[in-house]
């Protein structure tokens, strides 16, 4: 009786460190097998922010496009694998805004000034599109949680270039950003220039002002007299004309100053001092946009042959467009 109890006890021991061993066993590969997936996320992570930041470092155009459609691509990829980390949108967002950007050869300010904002080409428009998607996916995952004011610019100006939101809903959601620390240049200008067109004048200029950088370049202040204009200060504006034309030589400069001025005198009624500024900038290159303004101004001086014919010029070219030709039918 005790030997058939005393085998039995043993055989429950053995049992007993079978199932410990292979608990265990269990627990170590299952561990390994975590880490091994951390370990990949890390550095499949690691890897596309430097791939990003080493695509914003890159200066030839083509170079940078083609860099970014394959980083697009790359993230494709990563979103698949990490469906529900927010990270993985938020890095496709900043890669295809980046995209939709690099394919304008333009940043904000340039665009700005030069009247493209709302001007995109197919390719450029979806690339905007895909970053609304996938931020707005990522917001949507972090369910609440503060969502870091880069990405909402980034989200911001998205909605901007496509018209998928109203200037005053892209202002509501970036309202405060006057205070924030650490704003790009270009942001701190998109943040001035929704302030001026919702109104909040004030509090705009003075944001443009502190921290704007428009005393640091040239590019700056055409920015800030730009912004000025769209605000209706007319009088600060063509002083800040002014002073460009006359501290900055650049062929670029002075015919962007002087069409801008044109168009400030055009608004106040002022026909003869803004047609002097077209013919100005005309002087610098041909451009269908300062004859159009030139046509405008040369019917409302009553010279319908002068008019006439510079805006035929501007059909003859192929640059004619609907408001042209009811310019026309007008003489």
């Amino acid at each position: 009786m005790y030997y058939r109890y005393k085998s039995k006890k043993k055989d429950r021991k053995i049992l007993k460190v079978i199932f410990f061993s292979i608990v265990s066993v269990s627990i170590i590969y299952t561990g390994y097998n975590y880490r091994t997936k951390i370990m990949f996320w890390k550095v499949s992570h690691n890897r596309i922010i430097e791939q990003i930041n080493r695509a914003s470092l890159i200066t030839d155009s083509a170079e940078k496009i083609e860099t970014l459609r394959k980083l697009a691509e790359n993230i494709g990829s990563y979103k698949q694998e990490n469906p529900v980390d927010p990270d993985s949108y938020i890095y496709s967002s900043r890669v295809y805004y980046s995209l939709g950007l690099a394919l304008s050869g333009r940043n904000f300010t340039e665009m700005f000034l030069d009247d493209m904002l709302l001007n995109l080409t197919p390719e450029q428009r979806n690339c905007f599109l895909q970053s609304i998607k996938d931020m707005s996916k990522a917001v949507a995952l972090l369910d609440g949680k503060e969502v870091s004011l880069e990405n909402l610019f980034i989200l911001g100006r998205s909605y901007f270039f496509t018209g998928y939101k109203s200037n005053a809903a892209i202002y509501s959601m970036l309202k405060g950003a006057s205070s924030a620390d650490l704003l790009s240049v270009d942001d701190v200008r998109f943040y001035s220039f929704l302030c001026l067109t919702e109104g909040a004048v004030d509090e705009g200029l003075d944001l443009l002002d502190r921290k704007g950088g428009v005393e640091d370049s040239v590019q700056g202040r055409l920015f800030k007299a730009k912004a000025l204009k769209n605000a209706m200060k007319f009088t600060d504006a063509i002083i800040a004309f002014q002073a460009i034309l006359k501290t900055s030589d650049d062929p670029y400069v002075q015919k962007l100053s002087y069409s801008n001025l044109g168009k400030i005198y055009y608004s106040q009624n002022l026909y003869k001092e803004s047609l002097d500024q077209f013919i100005a900038a005309l002087n610098f290159g041909d451009d269908a946009d300062c004859k159009i303004w030139a046509g405008k101004n040369y019917i409302a001086l009553g010279m319908k042959d002068k008019a006439k014919i510079v805006l035929s010029e501007v059909l003859a070219a192929g640059a004619g467009n609907d408001e042209v030709k009811k310019l026309l039918g007008l003489l």
